[in-house]
């Protein structure tokens, strides 16, 4: 799954004017990254204090940058497609 995501990514690299790969890109993250955050949200009991900080602010940071991948470009950007 790592390896899907890392393709998927390295394509959206190299098409990253065209909104939709864009876009399908963070909607695949966001799902991965949600789930992911939900994960460790349940298993925190096995972490130190500081690790169990740390945890959530990562993760919760990965959702947040999935979520950019959302966001529409700005107006004036062309839609390639090459």
């Amino acid at each position: 799954m790592f390896l899907a995501l890392a393709v998927l990514t390295i394509i959206t690299v190299r098409y990253v004017r065209n909104d939709r790969v864009v876009q399908m890109t963070g909607a695949v993250w966001l799902v991965f990254n949600v789930l992911h955050l939900i994960y460790h949200m349940q298993h925190l009991h096995m972490y130190e204090t500081s690790d169990q900080v740390l945890n959530v602010i990562a993760l919760s940071s990965l959702v947040v940058l999935s979520l950019v991948l959302l966001v529409p470009s700005l107006p004036g950007r062309r839609d390639d497609t090459r």
